[in-house]
């Protein structure tokens, strides 16, 4: 009888989710703001009004299009970043890394950053190219601004390696 019960638990527990599957779920609400409002928001193929709120899953990488007549339609992707929070579960309650693993799959343990107002830009030329831009910390950056902000971030971490890269 004892080992029955031993056997049920030993099996169910990879069906439990991790700390942050349970807590935080597999979903996260992400805002868009633009300037001026209102603007065409388009995630993932499905439009929306700006200011707009959604649920996105934590696991994938979503592609946005924002468009608004007579400005520049701006072209993005948000990818979600490991935010370390379920180490903690892991850690602290035994058995935690199958918690980890539940996290991993459900992309609990996944963020995206609260992005920045966007500012959309004048256009006079509407056939344009969409802006490709890069998500940088819930930035949205060019190419060129993002390599200068990783440099930024690698000369402010040297101060921890006492001025060794």
């Amino acid at each position: 009888m004892r080992t029955n019960w031993l056997w049920t638990v030993l099996l169910s527990v990879p069906l439990c989710g991790g700390c942050n599957t349970v807590l935080r779920g597999a979903h996260e609400t992400m805002t868009f703001e633009t300037v001026p409002t209102p603007a065409t928001v388009i995630v993932d193929g499905k439009p929306y009004t700006s200011p707009a709120e959604m649920s996105l899953m934590r696991r994938l990488s979503h592609k946005v299009l924002i468009e608004r007549p007579g400005y520049r339609t701006v072209q993005f992707s948000i990818d979600p970043q490991w935010d370390g929070t379920s180490l903690i579960g892991a850690i602290i309650i035994p058995g935690g890394s199958i918690g980890l693993v539940a996290d991993r799959v459900s992309g609990a343990d996944m963020m995206f950053y609260k992005l920045a107002v966007i500012q959309l830009v004048p256009t006079t030329q509407p056939e344009a190219a969409p802006l490709v831009l890069n998500d940088f910390k819930g930035h949205l950056l060019t190419d060129r601004e993002v390599a200068e902000a990783i440099e930024a971030d690698k000369n402010d971490r040297s101060q921890f390696f006492r001025g060794q890269p």
